[in-house]
């Protein structure tokens, strides 16, 4: 007998049909998925609600309770203030002006050729690249004495810009650097809702002689609507939460006037050690992620269409 055999568990034995037994039940399954979720999700932002009740110093570990004394600092701080705003312009710009760019790019490339796959294929890339060396791209061809953008301004004629470093275009530019970057992926979710789109409804819809612009609102939208749900709610979730760019790009100014919140909890905790302002900033930033996100998806699933 080999030594293996002695461990094999015998076909038919009791503990082969309660091991079996076992790993057909679906909440054994998706156990290690939920144990690492509440690790690593569950117990941070709970952590988070804690702390910012307290002011607390990591390096004596001392936690005083101060209650709601975070949250009032933050909401008399024009500084706060100021972020929130920029963070609210962010969220616009990058969801609805965003979500039709990928729209528009997504219905264009809805096509089975060896060009559009390829197009598809370049339009993605950035999508796989680091946010960081996506971020120092831009800032070499937005450098406003040497940089591409302002070069080609300039021998066109047209007024040059300071970009990322002034205060009235900073976030012009950093907005237009995480549209470029998310707008593949989104593209590539549109393009596979458009093919999973049966043919059959858009030749009983020739078959009605139904004008191009009906078919699109009457019939591509209601079917692609699951689809741009899931961006809606992915994109304002990423654009609250956006922070490499920011770091990478502004550090926040000139000003303030590209520091969001995400970046704001950075500041508190790491740069100033004020980790009570930093986690009470985290919890507001939750609380508006957790509320547009509940908005949109409770406002909007009754008027999705699931085929």
């Amino acid at each position: 007998m080999q030594i293996s055999d002695r461990f094999e568990v015998k076909k038919h034995g009791g503990f082969y049909k309660f091991f079996n037994k076992l790993m057909k039940n679906a909440y054994i399954l998706i156990a290690p998925a939920m144990i690492t979720c509440l690790a690593l999700t569950i117990f941070p932002m709970c952590f988070a609600v804690y702390l910012g009740f307290h002011k607390w110093d990591p390096i004596s570990g001392r936690k005083k309770l101060v209650w709601f004394d975070n949250f009032r600092y933050l909401f008399q701080s024009e500084d706060f203030i100021k972020v929130i705003g920029n963070t609210l312009l962010f969220m616009f710009f990058i969801v609805f002006v965003g979500l039709l760019i990928k729209l528009l790019i997504g219905i264009f490339l809805n096509k089975r050729t060896p060009l559009h796959n390829f197009t598809q294929t370049v339009i993605f890339t950035p999508h796989i690249v680091a946010s960081v060396s996506v971020a120092i791209i831009f800032m070499g061809m937005m450098a406003p004495k040497s940089g591409l953008f302002n070069t080609v301004l300039s021998t066109f004629g047209l007024p040059t810009s300071n970009w990322y470093l002034g205060a009235d275009s900073a976030m012009a530019s950093v907005i237009m650097v995480s549209i470029w970057q998310s707008t593949g992926y989104g593209v590539l979710l549109i393009i596979a809702g458009l093919r999973g789109i049966p043919d059959y409804i858009y030749e009983a819809a020739r078959l009605d002689r139904s004008k191009p612009i009906n078919t699109f609102f009457k019939i591509t939208i209601p079917l692609l609507s699951p689809t741009l749900l899931y961006l809606l709610i992915t994109t304002v979730c990423s654009a609250f939460t956006s922070f490499d760019v920011i770091k990478m790009m502004t550090d926040g100014g000139p000003d303030n006037a590209t520091n969001l919140i995400a970046y704001y909890v950075y500041q508190q905790g790491m740069m100033f050690n004020q980790y009570g302002r930093a986690m009470a900033a985290a919890v507001i930033l939750l609380i508006f992620t957790a509320t547009l996100s509940a908005i949109n998806f409770f406002a909007l699933d009754r008027k999705v269409y699931y085929q």
